[in-house]
């Protein structure tokens, strides 16, 4: 039997193209989630998902022309296929937080952001280690807010950094849309905090900066696109639950 057939059996895609969700380009499948921006001369991938997804993201792709790689974070599940799409000439764009991440999760070990993802976080260190994504160096590293680096690079957005997932995790504001990585889920279908961060502290900050923005759309690393009426409630609960 075909892996390929069987693993679209298993975690069928989808895309703006079969739920339109906010005039957001997205392409979905096994839990991950990956975004496109368009740009003055070319366009921007945020997030390439794990190796099961390459085939149909290289499908779904073929209708663009990919100039750069934003990876929200440097964990598998985001990375894993930026060096092949590197390859072929797109730029990575990487918080220099993160720099030493690749294939080495266990460099920012992260721990349960509430007691009920214990486990989870058990299995994340498990398959954090045995997981490694293909080495890459990024072309662009920012640092801070990386201001201006994509207006000039030609795309209509800038970098808001969103740490405590990990130390370099960031995301992209792009009009009424926070395409915001692991830094907010819907992986369970429904708005969640996402279940693992390697400082609590900085990742509360970043949920209260999301706040602040306050955008239309959040665009998660995991799960569709979601109306941030829909997360405000949840990110509020848990901050008031932290104190």
């Amino acid at each position: 039997m075909d892996r390929i057939w069987m693993i679209n059996r298993l975690m069928p895609a989808v895309t703006d193209r079969e739920k339109p969700l906010g005039g957001i380009r997205y392409y979905a499948q096994g839990g991950m989630t990956c975004y496109i921006l368009r740009g003055k001369r070319g366009d921007l991938l945020i997030d390439t998902g794990l190796f099961q997804i390459r085939r149909g993201l290289g499908k779904w792709l073929e209708d663009y022309r990919i100039k750069h790689i934003f990876l929200t974070h440097a964990h598998a599940d985001h990375d894993w296929n930026a060096a092949g799409l590197q390859a072929k000439g797109a730029e990575i764009i990487l918080s220099e937080r993160d720099r030493g991440l690749n294939r080495h999760f266990m460099s920012q070990p992260v721990k349960p952001t509430h007691p009920k993802y214990f486990l989870r976080n058990l299995t994340q260190w498990m398959n954090g280690s045995i997981f490694r994504s293909p080495a890459y160096k990024a072309d662009i590293y920012f640092t801070g807010s990386g201001e201006g680096i994509l207006a000039e690079l030609g795309y209509p957005a800038e970098i808001v950094p969103l740490p405590g997932h990990t130390y370099g995790s960031a995301g992209i504001l792009s009009g009424k849309v926070l395409y915001c990585g692991d830094a907010f889920t819907a992986l369970w279908k429904h708005p969640d905090i996402t279940p693992h961060a390697v400082s609590i502290e900085e990742m509360q900050d970043s949920l209260r900066r999301i706040l602040e923005i306050s955008p239309e759309w959040l665009a998660c690393g995991h799960g569709l696109p979601l109306r941030f009426a829909e997360a405000r409630p949840v990110i509020e609960a848990y901050l008031r639950k932290r104190g």
